[in-house]
């Protein structure tokens, strides 16, 4: 009966530890999720310097909001 639980949790954690040190991304590719998040330069190499605004609420009551 030992000998059961005992084998039955080496391969429990065997296959618990092989899940989290599994790399999620290929090697010298990078994550597409990583890649996509960064902001692309324009022609002459410089990075957009303001903010975009983000379409949560209509535009007039962007305005109420502001003043």
């Amino acid at each position: 009966m030992k000998a059961k639980t005992f084998r039955f949790l080496m391969c429990l954690s065997l296959g618990l530890m092989s899940t989290l040190l599994w790399p999620s991304c290929a090697p010298k590719t990078g994550c597409p999720i990583n890649e996509e998040a960064h902001v692309q330069p324009n022609k002459k190499g410089e990075y957009p310097r303001t903010r975009t605004r983000s379409s949560l609420f209509p535009k007039d009551m962007r305005k109420r909001m502001r003043h």
